[in-house]
């Protein structure tokens, strides 16, 4: 298990802390451990909400928000992410869809994507930073990290070859209930009874999903870092209505 969490950590990370042997099955079983790694992001995040405050009013610390969530993960979900606005917004074909979210070249749909899941998040975090709360700061990276776990376990994987290939071949039953304990577990911890309106990103990340399947036949690792990307600013959303309108109250 220590080195299916090590393959996580350093997937999802820039955070190196072991050098194991690949395995394949053991990387594979590490997405049972993306919602610790959420944790530990999120543990991250809190750190420089805490300094940034000190120093700088909210919107600023927002910024400083944003790039540390970039150098930690290496920004790899926002490169998936780009990629899967370059390929579902082209209105090509299937396959030519496909053939644009591999191409590692970034497209205007993906650069105008970015610029608009970044002013969200830029927006979501100065207004929850006005908020003396901090639960948030945890629930969401743990909740975006579970959602990618949803999608490799309940959806098929279209690529031949690909990392991805070794989480759809090794995420089980058994991977997907220990990730969702993990998550349930965090959410009620940092927001009591507010982590009941995680269920409304969930229920549309599937939908979303649900559509990009058909319309793909299977999701790809773009798409992955797609629905964590999404599944952020969604959770965001959900946590500002539960402590700005009193939801779930």
């Amino acid at each position: 298990m220590w080195d299916s969490f090590v393959f996580a950590l350093q997937f999802l990370t820039r955070i190196q802390i072991a050098a194991p042997e690949f395995d394949y099955r053991k990387c594979g079983r590490g997405s049972a451990f993306f919602p610790v790694v959420g944790l530990i992001i999120g543990m991250f995040l809190l750190a420089v909400r805490q300094i940034g405050l000190v120093f700088f009013p909210p919107l600023i610390t927002a910024v400083f928000l944003i790039l540390a969530g970039v150098l930690v993960t290496g920004g790899l979900h926002i490169d998936g992410f780009m990629d899967t606005v370059d390929g579902l917004f082209s209105g090509r074909n299937r396959e030519r869809q496909l053939e644009i979210m591999k191409d590692s070249r970034v497209g205007s749909f993906g650069v105008l994507g970015l610029a608009c899941l970044l002013l969200l998040k830029l927006v979501f975090y100065a207004e929850l930073l006005k908020i003396n709360v901090i639960g948030w700061l945890l629930a969401v990276p743990v909740f975006a990290r579970w959602s990618m776990v949803y999608a490799i376990r309940f959806f098929p994987y279209l690529r031949t070859q690909g990392l991805g290939n070794s989480y759809s071949d090794c995420t089980g039953n058994r991977e997907f209930a220990l990730a969702t304990a993990v998550t349930v577990i965090t959410l009620v911890a940092a927001m009591r009874e507010g982590a009941l309106v995680f269920l409304v990103p969930a229920l549309l990340g599937h939908l979303w999903l649900k559509s990009v399947w058909r319309s793909l036949g299977g999701l790809t690792g773009d798409i992955y870092g797609a629905v964590e990307e999404i599944s952020e600013v969604l959770g965001l959303v959900g946590v500002y209505l539960v402590y700005t309108q009193g939801l779930l109250k």
